[in-house]
């Protein structure tokens, strides 16, 4: 079975903003003037390249790329527009890096342990630099029972939870897995979780985690990365010490945090990309996905990453990444990114005038809302919201149909999905059959029998006194069924 398939069935060689996306998003810089011919840069549509590149948040990397080219047919003001963008997000990510090594100090201060997963950290580990990559919060993970001292400390912080909800006797440490918070004066928005994952799925417990964790030294950071305006400041911004996963887990986590979230935004599987050609020991995160029901999803991320980035696969990973049902899966996270795909027309009209509208060029909502302009409401923002979007968007028979055995005859999505844009869709449920196709049979059990166990949501529908919190566990049934015709 060969990657190219996956891309031919699903009509992705038809969208030139894309492959030129992806071929600026692979390590070569120089690939997509090869591939490309002259007259097709001509057809371009540039501004919608530029929304792509919003979209997947991945504006550092295809910047510095154009920059690096300078190609005639690449427009001065696209270059502009990206700079901005470029220079905006390394002073957010700055700004996190900041924020989260003080509040790491504060909980290390008190006792609680504190690995720090994606952003800032993520950046530097994968990518050597802040810069390179962006983040829109800081997500912190601690063990469960340290969770309501962490909590204390984070108020003491300065920062109010967003959720509000009351914790439903014990289940809450393995049926959710994180807490948010925001600080209404720096307005960073904080996630602090006690598991990796939801839904109560089997994962390395933090104790494992600690054991292998990575401590990384961020760079300095030149005021010459930066704004203009912020040039006359000469003095490296530098950064301490903080702990990340280890390499083999952090894999296990990025791959299944991907095909949870159906690989909609390609910044994902540019990290895995990355990761790819680091110091992983493959011998040791195999039994590790096996272990810990990380082979489909595991599959999925070698699939994809190497038929749209090209990434090489490691010789240990090879297997998992040819069989049937990691060609199905990637096929299925196809459908959820082709769904997200901002363009005012269908893909296949090609009807772009390749021209760029001043309207379109204006600061995107995703990188370049400033710092003391991020929303106050704790509700989803507007990345949030659009991250989401993609998982309601393409619904069971939709995804079913891309995932038929390898020489089955491809169903294409109907015209509502593949004319779709990030701020035009009809909420719909989220593909169950798609989640529970990620795990394998005795996870997929211990997940259904999981949703029998009382949540916090149940005490937002039916609230009750600590004390008679037993009851939510016979009530299970009907609060579930009342939330699902409430939805509906």
């Amino acid at each position: 079975m060969t990657t190219k398939s996956i891309l031919e069935l699903a009509n992705w060689n038809e969208d030139q903003e894309l492959t030129l996306l992806l071929s600026l998003l692979r390590k070569d810089v120089n690939l997509w003037q090869n591939t490309m011919t002259a007259s097709q840069l001509q057809e371009i549509d540039w501004s919608r390249l530029l929304r792509l590149t919003e979209h997947h948040r991945v504006i550092p990397t295809v910047y510095l790329q154009l920059k690096t080219l300078n190609h005639p047919f690449i427009p001065a003001e696209l270059l502009r527009n990206l700079q901005a963008q470029y220079h905006r997000n390394t002073l957010r990510m700055l700004h996190l890096q900041a924020e989260a090594e003080r509040l790491t100090r504060l909980l290390t201060a008190h006792g609680i342990r504190v690995l720090m997963l994606k952003g800032p950290a993520l950046a530097q580990q994968l990518y050597g630099d802040v810069s390179l990559r962006t983040s829109k919060d800081i997500d912190l993970l601690i063990a469960p029972d340290d969770m309501d001292e962490a909590e204390h400390w984070m108020k003491e912080a300065g920062y109010a939870s967003k959720s509000g909800e009351v914790r439903v006797l014990g289940s809450w440490k393995w049926k959710d897995h994180h807490a948010s918070f925001l600080h209404p004066q720096k307005r960073v928005e904080v996630e602090l979780h006690w598991r990796l994952h939801p839904d109560g799925g089997r994962e390395p417990s933090f104790d494992e985690l600690w054991d292998c964790r990575q401590m990384g030294k961020a760079p300095a950071v030149r005021a010459s990365q930066m704004a203009p305006a912020t040039s006359a400041d000469s003095r490296n911004v530098m950064t301490s010490c903080m702990y990340t996963l280890g390499s083999e887990h952090q894999f296990l986590y990025l791959s299944a945090h991907g095909a949870r979230h159906g690989w909609f935004r390609l910044r994902w599987l540019v990290d895995i990309d990355r990761l790819a050609v680091r110091a992983v020991d493959w011998g040791v995160l195999l039994p590790l996905m096996r272990r810990y029901g990380g082979l489909p999803a595991g599959g999925q991320a070698w699939a994809l990453a190497a038929a749209l980035l090209g990434t090489p696969i490691p010789e240990p990973m090879r297997p998992i990444s040819a069989t049937r049902q990691a060609h199905r899966l990637a096929l299925s996270a196809l459908a959820f990114m082709q769904a997200s795909v901002p363009a005012p027309y269908p893909v296949a009209n090609r009807a772009g005038t390749g021209r760029l509208v001043r309207s379109e060029l204006l600061p995107s909502v995703a990188l370049t809302e400033s710092m003391n302009t991020a929303p106050l409401s704790g509700g989803i923002s507007a990345s949030g919201a659009a991250g989401e979007a993609v998982l309601y968007a393409v619904s069971d028979a939709a995804v079913s149909s891309l995932s038929k055995p390898v020489g089955a005859t491809p169903v294409a999505p109907s015209p509502a999905i593949a004319g779709a844009t990030t701020t035009a869709f009809t909420p719909q449920p989220v593909s169950r059959a798609y989640l529970l196709s990620l795990k394998e049979p005795r996870h997929r059990l211990w997940y259904l029998i999981s949703r029998l166990f009382p949540s916090t949501r149940d005490s937002v529908v039916f609230p009750l006194p600590r004390h008679l919190h037993f009851l939510y566990i016979p009530l299970r049934p009907f609060l579930w069924l009342k939330r699902r015709f409430t939805k509906h």
